[in-house]
């Protein structure tokens, strides 16, 4: 791949495909990179003069995320599959950022975060309609159709929507919009945010003044986007959002990586 320019990258994602009915995947991997396409260099196992073996798929469907500690810095990566199934298939992304840092969308908008990664205390179904389902993978900004953004089952304090990220990132912040169900307007007044390695061990966004959990203001109306530009401070694999007044919600996550 040509980044085109220097780029810092953080981490891949892999996934197989089928082919002819026949699922196909890279298994095992190495990566390099190089400045200018001619000289490359495969990256290491840390603190050893061996090539680091990455683990990639198990199947031809889900996807695989490794990161590199530490990132990459180069124009150009490739790929070397060790071991496939049958023909060595690969679909792939990469994760990373400008050299002098950035923050920008994680992918909720985009779809670049899919919807299995997305995931809720609980659901609201309109009329407990099946077709009226405000599942967690349609909180995404901007999105259309009559059913549009995650709506909690429950009006309580103790539901929840989870971002799974795959792969540790920084977020820096979070854009958060109402919607409306047959003509009502619902939003999120204010949430809490939590974060995790693990997805079990949470650890709630902190007031540093105060001392105490920081209460983030939400939206006041469908179409308004408000941004909680506060760093999370370490990277992390998942994110996700206690509802604090409201129950409804379509939102995006900003990462940026720095230079180490």
């Amino acid at each position: 791949i040509n980044l085109q320019r220097r780029m810092r990258v953080t981490g891949l994602i892999t996934q197989g495909a089928k082919r002819i009915g026949s699922p196909e995947y890279v298994k095992s991997y190495k990566v390099a990179y190089s400045d200018d396409g001619k000289t490359w260099r495969t990256y290491k196992v840390k603190g050893k003069d061996e090539d680091m073996i990455f683990r990639g798929n198990v199947d031809n469907n889900a996807p695989s995320a490794n990161s590199f500690t530490p990132p990459i810095e180069a124009q150009y990566v490739r790929i070397y599959p060790q071991v496939c199934r049958r023909h060595c298939t690969l679909r792939m992304e990469l994760l990373g950022c400008e050299l002098t840092g950035c923050s920008e969308p994680l992918g909720m908008k985009s779809g670049h975060i899919q919807d299995y990664q997305v995931t809720a205390s609980s659901i609201f179904r309109t009329l407990n309609m099946d077709m009226f389902t405000w599942e967690p993978g349609k909180a995404r900004l901007d999105k259309q159709g009559k059913v549009n953004a995650w709506t909690a089952g429950h009006s309580d304090q103790s539901q929840w929507l989870q971002v799974d990220l795959l792969v540790p990132t920084k977020v820096t912040g979070i854009i958060t919009q109402g919607a409306k169900d047959f003509g009502h307007v619902q939003f999120v007044g204010s949430y809490k945010v939590a974060y995790s390695n693990d997805g079990e061990r949470w650890n709630v966004y902190q007031d540093e003044k105060q001392g105490k959990d920081k209460v983030f203001k939400g939206t006041d109306m469908t179409r308004t986007e408000r941004v909680m530009n506060h760093h999370l401070a370490v990277h992390q694999g998942s994110l996700p959002g206690h509802d604090a007044a409201g129950s409804l919600r379509r939102r995006n996550a900003f990462r940026m990586h720095r230079g180490r």
